[in-house]
């Protein structure tokens, strides 16, 4: 048997559902310690540079606090620093990341800022747009760019009357 009309109040219900939407919930909070520190995990970090730099950092930033090199899977990191080469970033990185937590690099940053690939983008922008990128130096990408390398080296090279 079908229903008809407003039978049960069903023009009080649909008012009802007609509410103003809710507000998206604020960003998340940095992940902290119990302490208020935000941790740092070094564990992919290269220890030769990275690692003393990260470590005089925190010093210096007396809210930060750095993980042992030994320690993993802390689920309470704040960042994590990767910058070793051997174990490049990957989508798995990334998607093991909880709400909250940083990490200092981009994905496939280890390809984008190799010399060939970043002098073939700034060249390209530098010819685009010449007063924002003429910042760096005129870059060239072998072999790819050896005709307009040996023109420019010619600009360099002493006169043959020895001025």
């Amino acid at each position: 048997r079908k229903k008809t009309g407003d039978g049960g109040g069903g023009a009080a219900k649909k008012e009802a559902k007609k509410k103003e939407p809710e507000p998206p919930p604020p960003p998340p909070e940095p992940v902290a310690a119990a302490s208020g520190e935000v941790k740092i995990d070094i564990s992919k970090a290269h220890s030769v540079f990275y690692v003393p730099c990260i470590k005089k950092s925190a010093r210096q930033l007396t809210f930060c606090d750095v993980l042992p090199q030994n320690s993993r899977n802390e689920s309470n990191v704040a960042i994590y620093w990767h910058d070793r080469l051997d174990v490049p970033l990957t989508k798995y990185h990334v998607g093991r990341l909880k709400e909250g937590q940083k990490l200092n690099r981009f994905l496939t940053m280890q390809y984008q800022a190799r010399k060939n690939p970043l002098a073939k983008k700034l060249n390209r922008l530098q010819a685009l747009y010449p007063d924002d990128y003429n910042f760096h130096p005129m870059s060239w990408r072998f072999p790819a760019d050896v005709a307009a390398f040996k023109k420019n080296a010619r600009k360099w090279q002493p006169a043959k009357d020895g001025s």
